[in-house]
């Protein structure tokens, strides 16, 4: 289901391709590696066509999985548009907590995006 696209060895970023019996759908990625506190931020993005299957549900959870037992990351983080309720969701069910909520966040607009912010 998620295939490696370009890797640095976390140290940069991780992104993955998501695809469904074959056909890509989407990326997962980790990216923000924090040495010294074991620390990594994660995000998924999917085409809309694919939304509401579970595929980033499953997607998160593999991630997440290969995070916490292959590479000895310790806290994983991930940040959600306000509005974004379904991608709150999917953090939820993969055991994300939300730790902070409505604070402005760089999401590259022209100004802060409202953001809620998740840890593992």
């Amino acid at each position: 289901m998620i295939e490696r696209l370009y890797d640095e060895g976390l140290r940069e970023s991780l992104i993955l391709g998501i695809y469904l019996d074959g056909v890509f759908t989407g990326i997962a990625e980790a990216y923000g590696f924090r040495d010294p506190i074991h620390k990594i931020s994660v995000g998924y993005r999917l085409a809309e066509e694919f939304w509401g299957r579970g595929i980033a549900t499953e997607a998160l959870g593999l991630l997440t999985g290969y995070l916490l037992k292959e590479k000895g990351i310790e806290i994983i983080t991930a940040s959600t548009m306000l509005e974004n309720q379904a991608s709150a969701r999917v953090l939820r069910k993969n055991g994300f907590a939300l730790v902070v909520h409505d604070v402005g966040e760089d999401w590259g607009y022209d100004k802060p995006t409202a953001a809620d912010k998740w840890i593992l």
